[in-house]
């Protein structure tokens, strides 16, 4: 069964936020969401997500995939956080995924996880970065380049959620959760 870090930062899009979770544990991940400060997470619209744990304690695991919603300011404060950096970049180095969808993929482009990579994101938020000639910037639902995939923003969380889901456990267990979500064309 797959681990799943997804740190959850005030302002943070809730769409977002929530499908990873929900299609994460309907695969029959172990999904483990913490805040970056205590106590319950006001998101971008104003719902309100009560973390499992802090990141402090989150620390400590180990995860197949740490993956980061964006929206704003969530995603800045999930950037300004060096525990974040410090989580993606020992995540990259053990050769696990990461991923981020929305303004989150700045995060990951700032700890220099896409150097080098093919990245998308919601639009202008890469774009507005110096990342140089070494990052491709692409316009795809969701981009997978080795270990990092992004995607674009809220419309696409649940292709992003769908894609990570046959990335770790395979096109069977994700047709097996996509199924019954009855999208049009899906499953």
């Amino acid at each position: 069964m797959a681990s799943i870090l997804i740190p959850l930062a005030h302002g943070c899009e809730e769409l977002e936020a929530v499908t990873l979770i929900d299609l994460f544990r309907r695969a029959g991940f172990q999904v483990i969401t913490a805040g970056l400060e205590p106590g319950p997470v006001r998101c971008s619209r104003g719902t309100v997500l009560i973390p499992d744990q802090s990141l402090e304690e989150a620390e400590h695991g180990e995860y197949d995939l740490m993956v980061l919603p964006g929206g704003l300011p969530g995603a800045d404060h999930l950037n300004a956080d060096p525990r974040v950096h410090r989580l993606l970049k020992k995540m990259s180095e053990s050769d696990h995924y990461v991923g981020a969808i929305c303004a989150a993929p700045k995060v990951l482009a700032d700890a220099g996880l896409l150097k080098g990579k093919r990245a998308t994101a919601y639009p202008g938020v890469l774009e507005a970065m110096d990342l140089g000639s070494d990052t491709e910037l692409t316009t795809a639902t969701v981009q997978r380049d080795g270990k990092v995939i992004t995607s674009r923003g809220p419309g696409t969380a649940m292709d992003f959620a769908l894609d990570l889901i046959e990335l770790l456990a395979g096109p069977d267990k994700r047709r097996q959760v996509e199924e019954p979500l009855q999208r049009p064309g899906g499953g």
